[in-house]
């Protein structure tokens, strides 16, 4: 089979990114019988691939919404009709304008923009997106949990929602030594419920809070608030990230809402503890290997911080079976499920 890939966020620091290198790298190891075709723009950071990957490159203007979805619309299906393809992929959620003569798949990673207050897009953008989702023979969501909003939500049918987790960072081999703090991934963001975790930190005695991500003013973000013990790190580069989280007491991460978590498989695979929020796709992911508590219950989450940073028995046992957690979760699983969802609309095609 012949397989266009329609990779706009390649090289980019977002979730998006993450996903599209990760996946094209397992795809590569993982898949031998199958050609691809990358479609992406010409500034796109596309890792080094095997034979059996082609890149087309095309002009787009970077930084311009309206520009990178006018792109989405035109060249990849224009370029994918020259090949021809048999399938189109789209990484992200977009769609041709028109129909191709071939299946369509695209990524919907989670029903964020439809679910959580505030995280909306602008018309015409989400009038694409949800045709987008409307159109595809296939759809590929990173969890139950959001495989159910989307049903629920924008009301696809769940026959056509497949269902690809991602895959966890490499495990470190050893464990690290640990510090006197707590570790944020997530910044001021609404959902990430940053607030819940001050207000928690408050009366925790002996351990500094370490906040890694954003605080910006928007409609999405609380305001940053200085409290004594909390360190605002802004922005780190990956390497900095992996030794927080390696030298971490543990990772608190009370999120209201996420498409996957996986800032929790990044705490498990460097050997940290984790306490998280009970809702959302998180108790799919930390799957019994970490403390989960109500995102609204403070109270909770300040006796959860407080056992885990007195308890090193309680530390140890939840990172062996972090370990076993962040250990079942791997990106050729991801490229096995996703060259399945191929070979399945290739078959009833």
């Amino acid at each position: 089979m012949r397989i266009g890939l329609v990779a706009r966020f390649l090289g980019e620091p977002i979730g998006l990114g993450t996903y599209a290198v990760n996946l094209l790298r397992a795809l590569d190891s993982h898949d031998d019988e199958h050609e691809y075709f990358i479609y992406t723009p010409a500034w796109s950071d596309v890792p080094p691939l095997g034979p059996r990957f082609q890149v087309r490159r095309s002009y787009a203007p970077r930084g311009s919404r309206a520009a990178l979805t006018l792109w989405d619309q035109t060249l990849p299906a224009a370029a994918a009709a020259r090949e021809p393809v048999d399938l189109v992929h789209y990484l992200h959620p977009a769609g041709p304008p028109f129909s191709p003569g071939r299946p369509v798949v695209v990524n919907l990673l989670d029903a964020i923009r439809w679910v959580v207050p505030g995280y909306r897009l602008p018309y015409p953008y989400d009038w694409l997106e949800r045709r987008a989702v409307r159109r595809a023979d296939l759809l590929l969501t990173l969890s139950e949990s959001a495989r159910a909003d989307i049903e629920s939500v924008l009301g696809v049918p769940r026959g056509k929602i497949r269902v690809t987790y991602l895959g966890g960072p490499p495990l470190d081999p050893e464990p690290s030594s640990k510090e006197p703090y707590f570790l944020f991934v997530g910044g001021t963001e609404k959902r990430k419920n940053l607030t819940a975790v001050l207000e928690a930190f408050k009366s925790v005695e002996g351990f500094e809070l370490r906040v890694v991500g954003a605080n910006k003013a928007s409609p999405v973000h609380d305001a940053r608030r200085e409290q004594s013990g909390v360190h605002w790190l802004g922005h780190v580069s990956e390497e900095e990230l992996v030794e927080l989280y390696r030298h971490a007491t543990a990772l608190v991460f009370p999120s209201r809402y996420e498409g996957f978590g996986l800032p929790i498989l990044e705490a498990m695979a460097r050997r940290t503890p984790v306490i998280a929020s009970n809702c959302s796709s998180i108790p799919e992911v930390a799957r019994g290997a970490a403390i989960l508590v109500d995102p609204d219950d403070v109270e909770g989450l300040r006796d959860a911080i407080r056992r885990v940073a007195g308890d090193a028995g309680l530390r140890e046992d939840m990172t062996r079976r972090g370990v076993e957690v962040v250990s079942s979760f791997s990106w050729d699983e991801t490229a096995r499920a996703t060259v399945a969802a191929y070979e399945e609309l290739g078959a009833v095609r």
